[in-house]
């Protein structure tokens, strides 16, 4: 099978003849580019270099492009942080009220945006390459409709609306106007040529908040667009950063056919419940990618291909972001393990 069929297999529940590798590892790329994180995101031409490059280089059956969490806040007109060399991030503290933003987003247009302009460039090129090449791309469409709302109200004022009673009506009404624009940038990498798409909701972990406040104000919106995405035909994989141990029964329910996540999960647990309604991507830590060694890194990697080979259900991924500093060898060694073991 080719790399594309392969993660194209697990994401429809169907058995590859090994399991699939990718990694999260946009800055990694960047910089072993040779391209300050300000170099990367400024330019197609450059980012769809950088990946295509580690994708040769590290043999890996997809691309996932990315580029920072802060694509769809910027298009938004949040208050964002470029820094030279490390990706760009949201403001802690945002200017607009709720009752502002809700007023502001009806009117946003994304393709309006010079930095989704850039990126659905991006998008198409890696399209093209991908495609005469047979490796799967996943385009991600940056943040969910509940972390995109948290961070265009800045993340400590979010969390203290949620625990006001009183916001319930509007947060909610905030959040289906976030959860249009996350759609329409899944629509919009679609029609520029990835095979899927993936999005982050990391916000909306039990790391982060409660599980009843994530069955009150994410479980809907999550159902709502894995449904919307399925319509769509994109084959979308949702990333939940932290312990989500509290809430993968609630996951098994919505619809999403993927969920990727970190070490923090219980991987075992999350294989039990996750059978039959989605697979997943990850779940190596990243800071173990970063600073470990081949010796430590590759008995993580056995541990999940003994659970997974020869049932489908996973990819394996990098947990989260990895480091620009993450040594090649550690990467080797985990693709390596897969490709000899798999």
């Amino acid at each position: 099978m080719t790399g594309k069929e392969r993660v194209k297999a697990v994401l429809d529940m169907q058995i590859p003849d090994r399991i699939p590798v990718m990694m999260h590892n946009f800055q990694t790329c960047a910089r072993e580019a040779g391209l300050t994180m300000a170099e990367y995101r400024s330019s197609a031409e450059n980012m769809s270099r950088a990946m295509i490059n580690s994708c040769v280089k590290y043999g890996l059956d997809a691309v996932l492009l990315d580029v920072d969490t802060a694509l769809l806040a910027s298009a938004c007109g949040a208050d964002v942080k470029y820094p030279e060399d490390i990706a760009a991030v949201t403001e802690d503290v945002q200017p607009r009220s709720m009752e502002q933003l809700i007023e502001d987003l009806a009117e946003v247009d994304l393709r309006k945006s010079e930095r989704v302009r850039i990126y659905l460039d991006t998008v198409h090129r890696l399209s093209e390459w991908c495609g005469r090449n047979d490796v799967y791309l996943r385009a991600n469409a940056d943040q969910g409709p509940f972390s995109l709302a948290c961070e265009l109200t800045g993340m400590t004022q979010f969390l203290i609306n949620l625990v006001d009673e009183d916001n319930e009506d509007i947060i909610k009404e905030l959040i289906g106007q976030t959860y249009r624009i996350s759609l329409e940038m899944h629509r919009l990498c679609m029609e520029a040529g990835a095979d899927g798409t993936s999005y982050g909701n990391s916000s909306e972990g039990c790391s982060v908040i409660s599980p009843d406040m994530f069955r009150k104000f994410a479980l809907p919106f999550e159902k709502r667009l894995a449904a919307d995405l399925a319509a769509m035909g994109s084959r979308a994989i949702c990333h939940i950063c932290g312990n989500v141990n509290p809430i993968l029964e609630d996951l098994a329910g919505t619809g999403c056919i993927a969920y990727e996540f970190d070490s923090k999960t219980d991987i075992e647990l999350a294989q039990r419940i996750s059978r039959g309604h989605f697979s997943i991507s990850g779940n190596i830590d990243p800071a173990l990618i970063y600073k470990g060694t081949p010796d430590q890194i590759i008995p993580e990697v056995r541990k999940l291909l003994d659970l997974y080979r020869g049932k489908g259900g996973l990819i394996i991924c990098s947990g989260c972001a990895t480091s620009p500093n993450t040594p090649e060898e550690n990467i080797f060694a985990i693709v390596n393990t897969v490709k000899n073991e798999g």
